[in-house]
C-alpha cells in the first residue's frame, strides 16, 4: 500500500499581540503532509505433522510540515527546564528537535565547541537549528508460528529503524544532576585529551546539555513475545465436560536489540505530542513472565 495523507488547518496555539489580553489562542494555521509505503508478506505451511507460518510487515512514513500561517514563524512545543527544545516550523518534520549542533571539544581546555550556524563570531540563542527528529524512517514487525502435535510456539517482535532520542535522564529540571555513565567514560581529562565529550563543570556547559551531542540513535528491534503452549488431548479432557484445554507460558519484553544508552529506546519514543522523543526517564516497559490456561466448555 501507498499512502498519501494531508491534513489541512491544524489548531495549534500561539501568542496573540498583547493588547488583546489573552496568554494564548487557537487557530487553524497549519498543513502536514504524511506519505509512505505499507507493505506486509506472510508464508503458511505444513509438513507432516509440523506446520509452521512467518509474517512480517514494515511500513515507511516521510512527514513535512507544508503550511504555516505567514503570520507564525514557528511554533515552540515541548520545554525542558528552561529551554524550548521542539518546534514545529514549515519545512521540517512536526516537533523536530531544537538545539545546538555540537562540532567536538577543545583538545586544550577541555571546553565544547558549537557549530555557529550564524556566522556571527558567537553562540547565541539564534544559532539553535534542527537537531534532530523522533519520526523513525520505518517500523516493522515479525511474527512466527510452529505447531507439533499438541504442542505451539509463537516468536513475535517489532522495532523501528532510525528516528532520535534526546536523553533528558532522571529529572527533567535538573538535567546535569543524573548523567549516562557513557558521559564519566568518555569526558575528557589531562590524560584524555582526545575524548568526545567536555570536562565537567566546562565553560557553556548549558549549552551543551541543549545540543545534538546527547541525542542518539533511537533504533531498536525487541522481542515482544515468546509463547510455548501445549493443548491437552481430547482423549484425556472429554469426560470432564472440557471441549479445549491449553496452557501456556510466556515470556514478553525480555529482549531488546539497540544501541541507545538509556533504559529502553521504545519507552522513551512513545509520545506522538510535542515531547516525542524525549527521554524524561520515561519507565521502561515491563519484562513478563506468564503462566496460564485457556478453557473452553
Amino acid at each position: 500500500d501507498y499512502f498519501d495523507k494531508r491534513t489541512k488547518d491544524l489548531l495549534v496555539s500561539v501568542v496573540p499581540p498583547y493588547e488583546t489580553g489573552a496568554t494564548s489562542v487557537m487557530m487553524n494555521a497549519g498543513n502536514v503532509s504524511n506519505r509512505g509505503f505499507e507493505l506486509d508478506l506472510a508464508w503458511r505451511d505444513r509438513i507432516g505433522d509440523w506446520s509452521y507460518s512467518a509474517s512480517g510487515n514494515i511500513a515507511t512514513l516521510r512527514n513535512k510540515v507544508t503550511y504555516l500561517d505567514p503570520t507564525v514563524s514557528r511554533i515552540a512545543g515541548a520545554r525542558m527546564h528552561t529551554a524550548t527544545v521542539t518546534m514545529f516550523e514549515k519545512g521540517h518534520p512536526v516537533w523536530y528537535m531544537y538545539g545546538y549542533k555540537f562540532s567536538g571539544v577543545d583538545d586544550a581546555t577541555g571546553n565544547p565547541i558549537f557549530v555557529d550556524t550564524n556566522k556571527d563570531g558567537s553562540i547565541t540563542e539564534d544559532d539553535k537549528t534542527d537537531i534532530g527528529c523522533a519520526i523513525p524512517d520505518f517500523t516493522y514487525g515479525l511474527t512466527l508460528n510452529v505447531a507439533y502435535k499438541g504442542f505451539d510456539l509463537t516468536i513475535f517482535g517489532s522495532g523501528a529503524q532510525g528516528g532520535d532520542i534526546w536523553t533528558f535522564l532522571t529529572r527533567t529540571d535538573y538535567p546535569k544532576r543524573n548523567r549516562l555513565k557513557l558521559y564519566y567514560d568518555e569526558r575528557w581529562t589531562e590524560t584524555n585529551t582526545t575524548a568526545p565529550r567536555p570536562r565537567p563543570n566546562c565553560v557553556d556547559e548549558d549549552k551543551y546539555w541543549y545540543s545534538d551531542a546527547n541525542i542518539f540513535d533511537g533504533s531498536y528491534f525487541k522481542i515482544k513475545q515468546i509463547q510455548l503452549g501445549y493443548t491437552i488431548p481430547q482423549s484425556l479432557i472429554h469426560k470432564v465436560a472440557i471441549s479445549d484445554l491449553r496452557i501456556y507460558v510466556s515470556l514478553d519484553n525480555w529482549i531488546t536489540f539497540t544501541s541507545y544508552p538509556g533504559f529502553d529506546p521504545e519507552a522513551a519514543s512513545i509520545s506522538a505530542t510535542s515531547g516525542m522523543g524525549l527521554d524524561k526517564g520515561s519507565y521502561p516497559i515491563s519484562k513478563k513472565l506468564t503462566f496460564g490456561l485457556n478453557l473452553a466448555f
